[in-house]
Parts: structure tokens; C-alpha cells; sequence
């Protein structure tokens, strides 16, 4: 019986590739851009809608303030799906 010797050099190579391949990946080029401009976006939305509260014994109008209930829920929104859009989408 013949029997050649058999070599992991070829798994190994191809291993060495795979992680070279997603460390390139990783938060790479257009995507990882979208990625932070969208935890930026999450960032000032929440800031957005922090501030001061209501308590039983003075009413702070401010809490109703269109930026606290319309436009910081939209930056929000907006930079969870620019995530998604940053994750699923190729360069």
C-alpha cells in the first residue's frame, strides 16, 4: 500500500486567509462609516431626549417639546436602520 503522507500546511493557509479576510472586513470602508455615523445619530437622539422631568409638584411643559417626542425618536430610528443598512449591505 501506497500511502502519501498527509500535510496540514494547506488547512493552515487557507485558516490564516479566513481571519486575514475578516479583519479586513470588519468595520471596512463604506460600511464601517454608515456604522459610526449611525451610533452618532443613536448618540444625539438620546441626548436629544434626556432633560429635566415632571414632578408632582411642578409641571415642566418641556417634556412635550417637539424635539424630545418627534425628532429624537426619528434620529434614533434613522441610526438603527443605518446600522442594519451598515451590517447587511456590501461595499
Amino acid at each position: 500500500m501506497n500511502a502519501t503522507p498527509h500535510s496540514d500546511h494547506g488547512s493552515e493557509n487557507t485558516t490564516t486567509n479566513n481571519i486575514n479576510k475578516a479583519k479586513q472586513l470588519i468595520l471596512a470602508g463604506l460600511n464601517g462609516k454608515r456604522i459610526i455615523i449611525a451610533c452618532a445619530l443613536i448618540l444625539i437622539g438620546y441626548i436629544l431626549m434626556s432633560g429635566s422631568s415632571s414632578t408632582e409638584q411642578s409641571f415642566n411643559p418641556a417634556i412635550f417639546s417637539t424635539c424630545r417626542i418627534v425628532i429624537a425618536p426619528m434620529l434614533c430610528l434613522a441610526g438603527y436602520l443605518l446600522i442594519i443598512l451598515g451590517i447587511l449591505r456590501e461595499h
